[in-house]
C-alpha cells in the first residue's frame, strides 16, 4: 500500500513538473516578440511604393499574433505595387503585393508621366533599331492638296517599350516593332494624340547623351510645294461652211457653260485646204 502510494506521489509531482513547463513554454510565446513593417498610413491598391519609408516603419509585434509571412524589412517594399489594400498599423505580408517579376508598365514610368503607345513600321522606327531606353524625336508630317508639310512635335522622348518589350534583348541590335510605348507628360500626351489621326508619325533616333534641342523647331518646316496639274477641259470646235469657204470655232466648257475659246483663235480657209484643223 505503502509502495502504490509514492508511485502515485511521483506521477502527481512528474506531471505537475511537465504540466508547469508546458505552461510557462505557452507563457514565453505568447510574450515572444518579433520584428516586422508596419504601414504608417493607408495604402490602397495598386499603389507604387516608391519611398517606403514614408508610408512603413518596423515595429514589435507579438509572435503568437503576427500574420504568415510577414515582411521584416522595409527596403523589400521599394518599387513594390501593392495587390491589395494595406490598413493603416496593419502588418504587411508578401500576399499583399505584386511579385517582382510580374511588375507592369507602370512600375517603369517615372512620377507624373503617362505610357503612350503609337504604331510604327520599318521606316518610321529607324529600320528596327529604336530600343526600350531609347531617346527619341517624333515628327508628323502631312499632304495638304498639292503641299507636304512637316512639323517636330515633341524631342528628346525616353521610349519605354517596343511591342511587348519593356527590356532592351542582349541577343538583338534591332527587331522590327508595330508599337512603341513612349513616356510622356500628361501635356505630352495630349499634344501627341493630336497628330494621330492624320498624317504620318516618323521616329527620329537621338544619339546617346544627346539633349540638344533641335533649331527647326523655332521655325515652321516650309511646305514643299509641287507643281500644279493643268485642269483638264472639254473643249470642241464648230465648223461653218459656206461654199468653198469654212470657219473654225473652237469652245470650251468652264463651270458647266460653252464658251469660246480665246486660246485657240478661229481659222478661215478654202474647204479641205486643212487650215483650221
Amino acid at each position: 500500500m505503502k509502495s502504490k502510494t509514492m508511485i502515485l506521489m511521483v506521477v502527481a509531482v512528474v506531471c505537475g513538473l511537465v504540466a508547469s513547463y508546458l505552461t510557462s513554454q505557452l507563457i514565453a510565446q505568447k510574450n515572444r516578440k518579433v520584428q516586422l513593417v508596419v504601414a504608417k498610413k493607408a495604402v490602397t491598391q495598386w499603389s507604387m511604393i516608391k519611398n517606403p519609408d514614408e508610408m512603413f516603419e518596423v515595429r514589435e509585434w507579438a509572435e503568437s499574433e503576427a500574420p504568415s509571412g510577414f515582411v521584416t524589412d522595409i527596403k523589400d517594399l521599394k518599387d513594390r505595387q501593392a495587390l491589395k489594400d494595406i490598413e493603416q498599423d496593419k502588418p504587411v505580408t508578401a500576399s499583399m503585393l505584386v511579385d517582382k517579376n510580374k511588375l507592369g508598365m507602370e512600375a517603369l514610368l517615372a512620377p507624373k508621366t503617362r505610357g503612350v503607345a503609337i504604331n510604327v513600321n520599318v521606316a518610321s522606327a529607324v529600320a528596327g533599331f529604336i530600343q526600350p531606353g531609347s531617346k527619341v524625336d517624333i515628327v508628323h508630317s502631312a499632304r495638304s492638296g498639292n503641299n507636304a508639310d512637316a512639323k517636330m512635335v515633341l524631342e528628346n522622348v525616353l521610349v519605354r517599350a517596343v511591342d511587348q518589350q519593356p527590356v532592351r534583348p542582349e541577343d538583338k541590335a534591332a527587331m522590327i516593332p508595330t508599337t512603341v510605348t513612349l513616356q510622356l507628360t500628361p501635356e505630352q500626351s495630349l499634344k501627341l494624340c493630336g497628330y494621330t489621326t492624320g498624317g504620318n508619325l516618323t521616329l527620329l533616333l537621338r544619339p546617346i547623351g544627346d539633349d540638344s534641342k533641335v533649331e527647326g523647331d523655332k521655325d515652321p518646316v516650309k511646305p514643299i510645294e509641287q507643281p500644279a496639274k493643268r485642269a483638264e477641259r472639254n473643249r470642241i470646235v464648230q465648223v461653218i461652211t459656206n461654199g468653198l469657204n469654212s470657219k473654225a470655232i473652237p469652245y470650251i466648257q468652264r463651270d458647266k457653260k460653252w464658251m469660246t475659246d480665246t486660246e485657240r483663235p478661229a481659222d478661215l480657209g478654202p474647204s479641205g485646204s486643212g487650215e483650221g484643223n
